[in-house]
This record gives structure tokens, C-alpha cells and sequence, in this order.
């Protein structure tokens, strides 16, 4: 099966750039032929903003996706960033040459500009009824520019007059809980056309054997989102330390909590190569996100070294953490039921929290190792592929 990814790198390599270059390898490495089509994002304001005004129609990106596909002539195509370097005419060049195209959905930036359905501390939803994000648009919640959440709606939204999401096969979401919004809103694409595959890491063969201490560990960007207040709050005032390793905007007010409380360390950033070694050191990681999060990789990292996770039960991280099984939930934004479930869990004993570990490595390996991953990728590859009403394909690997 010959494969083309295309992607928008953003300006700062993330995550979602680097689970699309894994991705491209465990392809690879499964003998599949694949080939990259890659735009990225400027660095420099001049260009962002040509390309941000071309996000409607970008002719370059067009015509650049159309010369790749008649000479590569792939299969499937597998978008993954459209926003803002390629534009949605990378599907619409998909289209024109009668090829399937599959799009894995990162965020929500298709039903609201924020795209994280987050705004100034709190989770913001208004732009899931509304046919079109006016709200969005009076706070800015986009880059806190009107103009800018204005053009980016526009253009979403002008594209789905144009029935362009419509011309994806397939949209793979991460979970069930991503899944479910996107079916109650109003984006009007049926269920059918929704798959769910969740994301998977390299085995760290990190995972047995004893050795853990008793302090807990928060691993993560340090911005308000991610739940950095709530985390600081629940720690202040008991005896449970904490090890925190991130970098952000609230690098200072971590500082400042360290020095105020001797249970908390701030260890700045960490490095990679040694992220799972101190997951496996820790007695459980801390998880307290605040908004959507679509399947963050430190909750599998985490569970990748048998290491429970006590998470906040708000949307993927309530169907991955399994309450008094894998790790512990509490309710998002609230310190003091953060502090409960420490005491709760500081509470159990040695064996107890092993069967934690060992549910926790369990859950990784039944859902989020890279042959879970490929099996469900190559179904989804077929399935759009067998089903693409202007092509008949191929599904030889």
C-alpha cells in the first residue's frame, strides 16, 4: 500500500509533529511505501500572514498536492495538519484526483478558532451550537485577535458550505470522548464517517520491577491549561512532594511555590531521553489538565512504565485512567479533591499500588503499543480505501 502524509509542521516542533514522523516510520518499518508531503508554518510575521490570507484557498498548496499525487500516485492520503501552511485545498486536490484521504483530527479547530475549546482559564463551548462562532469571534479566542478568530471561522466555515469536509473518508479521532463532540455539535459530518484510534509510543522496556519512591511527579508545559494552579494548590498545603519538570509561562510562579514549599521541586525541563526512567522512580503522575485534552502522550508515557496516573476526569483522560484501576481520578479544577486522592492513594499499600502498576503497564499494552496502533491504522486505511466511491484502489502492503 503506498501511503502519502501531509502535514503542516508548526513553528515549534510539538508533539503532534513528532507523532507524525513515528508514524511515518512504524509505517515503514511495516513495509509499507510512504512519502511525506510536508509545508511549514513560517517563523517570520510577514509570511504567517500571507499564508494565514491564503488559508481559504491556498493555490500553491493546491497545485503542490496535485503534482505529488500524480507523481507518487498513492493509495491513501493521510492528512494530518491543514491549519494553516497547506489550507483545505490539500483536500480538495485529494478530491480532484480521485484519491481517498483520511484526516486525523488533533484538536477542534474545525468546530471552534480556539481550537482547544479553552479560553482565559476556563473551557469555552459556546462554538459547538452556533452555526456560526460569533462568540469566538466578539473575545478573540483565537490569538485574542477578532480579525484573526473572523477569518479562521470564515474560512472553516465557508468550506463547509462548500461540503469539503465532506470529501474526507474517513476522520480518525482519538477517543471516545473527541468522538462525541464533534456528533453533538453542529459540524453535520454522520457517525460513520468517525474512527477512533488511539495513539501509541515505542515500548520503553521500563516498566518492571521495584524501586519507586513515594513522591509524585508532574511532567508538562507549564501554562494554565494544563492545570499548573490546581496543582500547586493541592501540594501547598500537605506533606506529599512533588517533582515538577516543564517549561512555560508559569515557570515563575512554580519557582515562587518551590521556595515557599519545601515538599515541591521545580526541575525544569527534562530531557527525553530520561523521561521514563523517572516516571518509573515516581510513585504516580499527576495529570490535572483543565480543558480537552485529545490523548496526551505523558498519560501513555506513563502508563508505558507501569506508573498509575492520577488524572483529572475531564475528557479523553476519563476513559484512559480508569478510576481505582490504573491510576485515580478527581474532579478537574478542584485542589482539594486533588489533595483527597493523594492522601487516599499515599495510603495504600505496597502490594495495592503494584496491581495499580501492573493494570497501568496492562492498559498500555492492550491499546497504545505500536502494533495496536498499526492493526487499527491499516483498518481504517482499507476501510477508506474499499469504500471510496470514485476509486477502486489498492490494499496490498
Amino acid at each position: 500500500m503506498k501511503v502519502l502524509i501531509i502535514h503542516s509542521f508548526y513553528r515549534e516542533t510539538g508533539g503532534e509533529d513528532n507523532m507524525v514522523l513515528g508514524k511515518i516510520a512504524l509505517l515503514k518499518n511495516a513495509g509499507f511505501k510512504v512519502e511525506l508531503l510536508a509545508f511549514q508554518n513560517p517563523t517570520q510575521v510577514l509570511n504567517a500572514v500571507v499564508d494565514l490570507f491564503f488559508l481559504l484557498f491556498n493555490v500553491s498548496s493546491f497545485l503542490k498536492t496535485v503534482k505529488k499525487i500524480r507523481k507518487y500516485r498513492p493509495d491513501i492520503i493521510h492528512l494530518h495538519n491543514w491549519h494553516f501552511a497547506a489550507s483545505p485545498s490539500v483536500i480538495l486536490a485529494a478530491h480532484f484526483l480521485k484519491t481517498p484521504l483520511v484526516l486525523t483530527v488533533h484538536n477542534f479547530r474545525l468546530l471552534c478558532p480556539s481550537a482547544i475549546l479553552f479560553y482565559k482559564g476556563e473551557l469555552f463551548l459556546e462554538s459547538l451550537k452556533q452555526k456560526f462562532p460569533w462568540t469566538a469571534i466578539k473575545i478573540g479566542a483565537y490569538r485574542n485577535s477578532s480579525l484573526q478568530t473572523f477569518w479562521l471561522a470564515f474560512c472553516v466555515f465557508v468550506h463547509k458550505k462548500l461540503r469539503t469536509w465532506q470529501k474526507v473518508s474517513k476522520f480518525i479521532v482519538l477517543s471516545d470522548f473527541m468522538k462525541d463532540i464533534f456528533l453533538q455539535s453542529n459540524f453535520g459530518i454522520p457517525a460513520d464517517k468517525f474512527v477512533i484510534k488511539q495513539n501509541s509510543i515505542p515500548d520503553p522496556v521500563l516498566w518492571a520491577g521495584n524501586g519507586r519512591g513515594n513522591h509524585f511527579v508532574f511532567v508538562g508545559r507549564l501554562v494554565v491549561e494544563k492545570g499548573i494552579e490546581v496543582l500547586l494548590e493541592a501540594f501547598a498545603n500537605t506533606h506529599f512532594q512533588l517533582h515538577i519538570y516543564g517549561y512555560g509561562p508559569l515557570e515563575q510562579k512554580v519557582r515562587d511555590f518551590a521556595e515557599l514549599h519545601q515538599n515541591i521541586s521545580y526541575k525544569g525541563a527534562l530531557p527525553h531521553e530520561d523521561l521514563f526512567e523517572q516516571l518509573r522512580k515516581c510513585s504516580a503522575l499527576i495529570f490535572p489538565s483543565i480543558w480537552y485534552e485529545g490523548m496526551p502522550l505523558t498519560v501513555i508515557e506513563g502508563l508505558s512504565t507501569g506508573t498509575p496516573v492520577i488524572a483529572s476526569n475531564l475528557g479523553a483522560m476519563s476513559t484512559m485512567i480508569q478510576d481505582k484501576s490504573n491510576g485515580l481520578h478527581f474532579e478537574a479544577g478542584n485542589p482539594l479533591d486533588l489533595a483527597q486522592k493523594l492522601a487516599y492513594w499515599s495510603a495504600r499499600s505496597e502490594e495495592e499500588k503494584e496491581q495499580y502498576s501492573q493494570r497501568a503497564r496492562a492498559t498500555y499494552e492492550e491499546n497504545h503499543t505500536p502494533e495496536a496502533n498499526l492493526q487499527r491504522l491499516t483498518a481504517i486505511y482499507r476501510e477508506a480505501i474499499n469504500g471510496y466511491p470514485l476509486k477502486p484502489g489498492t490494499i496490498d502492503q
